[in-house]
Order: C-alpha cells, then sequence, then structure tokens
C-alpha cells in the first residue's frame, strides 16, 4: 500500500537531513516523500537534488518564489500517488514504526487517525496527547486533539479542498476540523509515534498580526458550531500564543471551561491583569 508524506521546506538545510532520513527509515517501505522547496535561498533545493539521485522515493517540487506552507502542502497532495497521505514538517521527525502502526489501525470509519508525539526540548522531552481517543466536533473545537498531523486518505483532503492557503495561523487547526465535519469523529492512537523539536534554533513562525488575524478566521468559519466552552477555550490558546496575561473578568469563564492545569501555568507564567488585552 503506497503512503504519500508531504512535506514542505523553506531554508532549513542543517534540519532537512533529519526529517528526510526519518522518513526514509521508515518500517514500511512502499513509500513516496514529496518535498516542495518554497523559494528557499540556502542549497535546500540542492540538498534535495541529492537525495532524489539516491532514492527514487523522493520526489521534489520547486516554488521559485514563497508561496506559503499551505500552497506547497497542496502541490505535493496534487502530485501525490498514495492512497493515504500524511505530513511531516521539515525540523520534526517520524519515529521509524509510524507509517506502519497508523496504517495498521486505520478506520475508514474515522475520518482521519493521528497519534501522540514527544515533544523535544533542549533539556527535556514529553510524551504529549498520549491516550487513545475518539474526536467527535465538539473535542475539536475545544482544542485541536488532532495535533499537528493526521494520516487520511488522499481523496478525502482532495474533496475537502486541502488547506486554507487564505489563513495566516492555525491552518492545520482549519483542516483537521473541516475533515472531521465532513467525514465525522476521528481518532487519535496514544502511541508517541514522531517527534516535534523547539528550541532548535530554526525559524518557526510566531507572528503576532497572523495570529490574531488567523484566530479571528478560525472563529469566522467555524464559530457557528462552538458552545460556550469552545469560545472562551478558543481565546484561551490566543492568550497562549501571544504569550498574554489573562484578566481578572477573564479568569473565572475561562477556567470554568477547562483545561485548568493549563491555565494555571499560563497565570504562573505570565501573570493576572485588570485589563482586558
Amino acid at each position: 500500500m503506497l503512503i504519500s508524506v508531504y512535506m514542505p521546506t523553506h531554508n532549513r538545510g542543517p534540519l532537512l537531513n533529519r526529517a528526510i532520513d526519518s522518513v526514509l527509515a521508515q518500517t514500511h517501505a512502499d513509500l513516496e516523500l514529496l518535498i516542495v522547496d518554497d523559494g528557499s535561498s540556502d542549497g535546500t533545493w540542492q540538498v534535495l537534488e541529492a537525495y532524489m539521485q539516491r532514492d527514487a522515493r523522493v520526489r521534489a517540487f520547486r516554488h521559485d518564489t514563497p508561496k506559503g506552507a499551505c500552497a506547497a502542502r497542496n502541490r505535493a497532495l496534487q502530485e501525490a500517488r498514495g492512497d493515504f497521505v500524511t505530513g511531516l514538517d521539515d525540523d520534526d521527525t517520524f519515529v521509524p514504526e509510524r507509517l506502519e502502526l497508523l496504517l495498521k489501525h486505520y478506520d475508514p470509519a474515522y475520518a482521519f487517525i493521528c497519534s501522540g508525539y514527544y515533544w523535544v526540548e533542549q533539556k527535556r522531552t514529553n510524551r504529549t496527547m498520549c491516550n487513545d481517543l475518539v474526536i467527535t466536533l465538539a473535542k475539536q473545537l475545544d482544542s485541536n486533539h488532532a495535533t499537528n498531523q493526521v494520516f487520511v486518505e488522499r481523496e478525502r483532503m482532495l474533496a475537502i479542498g486541502g488547506f486554507d492557503e487564505d489563513l495566516v495561523a492555525l491552518q492545520d487547526y482549519d483542516c483537521f476540523t473541516r475533515l472531521i465535519k465532513a467525514y465525522g469523529p476521528a481518532f487519535r492512537l496514544g502511541q508517541p509515534l514522531q517527534h516535534i523539536y523547539v528550541e532548535h534554533g530554526g525559524v518557526r513562525i510566531s507572528n503576532q498580526k497572523k495570529s490574531i488575524a488567523g484566530f479571528a478566521r478560525f472563529r469566522e468559519k467555524h464559530g457557528a458550531d462552538m458552545g460556550w466552552r469552545q469560545r472562551r477555550n478558543h481565546d484561551f490558546w490566543l492568550k497562549m500564543r501571544l504569550q498574554s496575561p489573562l484578566s481578572l473578568a477573564e479568569l473565572i469563564p475561562s477556567f470554568a471551561a477547562g483545561h485548568w492545569k493549563m491555565k494555571l501555568g499560563h497565570l504562573y507564567r505570565y501573570g493576572l491583569t485588570l485589563r482586558n488585552s
């Protein structure tokens, strides 16, 4: 069973080898890796050409000017030949059994399958979202329980239009939410099957204006399906993204919406203000 792995990349030459090697080392060898170089200027394309010469499973495409990660992912989805697709960011890695286990546990009754992951910081590694979970629309609108990658039939991704190229933040969250709306609940396997690296010195996108605009657009697209709890938590996730303190007026309703351990940690780090921000 051919599985297509899509990977957008932009000026990540030093980290790209690690990500590519983790895909090519999968125990499920019937795969293709589609990498879209989104206008890199650091020699990334030369790295990709070398991989294509060494391994026929690597297929690379290039945008002469950057079009954004969503456009790169959508290009790969159009070029993919597999019945199933999944993604990988160019600074993260798969564990060797990821594709094998996701294919083994895949059930078409669910919109998609995903998994837990290792959150890797410089001084520690945490197992995150490592419990089996049926992800209903209500759960997904409360928080992105699908993490940042899913394993799904390619035709389903194409049917929903892939990633929203006009969305400036929460692109993964929006895409996976639309899959659940279209095909019903999803399933998360409680095993950590990828490494998400942070604090590695590379460039990660964290623009406040984009975050605010992206959260607002997500609310426009999905707000009609949100209840009180989901709206309060959506407001809090933006606070987390912006590293902004909770206001006194937000404190009680936000805690009443759940996720209170995470909110206590946020309160400890960023404090409380008397004004809404």
